[in-house]
């Protein structure tokens, strides 16, 4: 015979794991974050306007119970669920590769963020065109894009002037002019540097970077010169490119070399060679392009 006592307990187990497999799961939104735009806002002093925002980190606030949510770093453009619907305002903060390594992805200092309202519907996509400027108070220390009848790295470092960095109509990333270095296999080094010494305070301008739109056949690299009371020079030398074919765009991270030094005193220096093996250059000819060198600080 049928032992009822233990149907009961059966029946109600499986009513409610089916009452379980009814519950609707929550349905989400998407939002598109398409590539960030750089907007000039007085292209006098901050000179072009190139970027490579390559990554955002991107919130959410709910408008209503205010509420935040992070959706975290992406990499642009990106689509991304979002579970938080309905009214919300959204915060998209520009991100670069500092000194072209994706080990150290940071939110640019000297970007805006952006922020707009917006509605997102279960199962809808929403987009967004992310845009920014230069905040306001961002020190531009020198913006060089040789377009004048001279330029700010005219300084001679390796005595030789067949090697100078001259104005060049030959491959132009914007304007009129970029910047060009020539090196063969009898001239195969060049060493550069500003003309003038600039005077930086870590404690007063903080955050310090170099912006380098660049293409080169060679290894190239950025430093600097720290100059004591007497003049003496204590190079250091932290940032180097590789060939490159096409024109591309670097932000150097230069804040700990301004923090660390020893004096407050600093020429701007680049070089690079043909590099050798075997005792044989690997090059008969090398062509560098430089354009919209700028440095800045708060």
């Amino acid at each position: 015979m049928l032992n009822l006592r233990w149907l009961f307990p059966v029946l109600l187990l499986t009513v409610l794991t089916a009452g379980c497999d009814r519950e609707e799961e929550a349905i989400p939104a998407y939002l598109h974050v398409e590539s960030f735009e750089l907007q000039a806002t007085n292209p006098g002093t901050h000179g072009s306007i190139s970027e490579k925002i390559t990554h955002a980190r991107v919130f959410l606030l709910d408008k209503i119970t205010g509420e935040s949510h992070s959706l975290g770093v992406i990499e642009l453009p990106a689509t991304i669920p979002s579970l938080a619907t309905g009214e919300q305002e959204v915060t998209v903060d520009p991100m670069i590769k500092a000194n072209g390594n994706t080990l150290f992805l940071q939110v640019y200092p000297f970007y805006n963020r952006f922020k707009k309202d917006i509605t997102l519907l279960p199962n809808e996509v929403t987009t967004v065109s992310p845009v920014t400027t230069y905040i306001n108070n961002a020190k531009f220390e020198f913006v060089e894009d040789f377009e004048g009848p001279g330029h700010l790295f005219e300084v001679d470092r390796d005595d030789n002037s067949e090697t100078e960095l001259v104005l060049s109509k030959d491959d132009v990333f914007e304007g009129e002019f970029s910047g060009k270095i020539v090196l063969d296999s009898a001239n195969n080094v060049v060493v550069t540097a500003s003309n003038y010494v600039y005077t930086l305070l870590y404690s007063d301008v903080g955050k310090v970077f170099m912006e380098v739109n660049y293409k080169t056949d060679v290894p190239l690299e950025f430093g600097v010169l720290n100059i004591d009371a007497l003049g003496n020079e204590y190079p250091n030398f932290e940032f180097v490119v590789l060939a490159k074919s096409e024109w591309n765009k670097i932000y150097f991270d230069m804040t700990e070399i301004i923090a660390t030094a020893s004096f407050n005193r600093f020429v701007f220096v680049l070089r690079a060679g043909i590099p050798f093996e075997n005792g044989k250059p690997t090059r008969n000819h090398a062509e560098i392009y430089l354009d919209n060198i700028k440095l800045i600080h708060f």
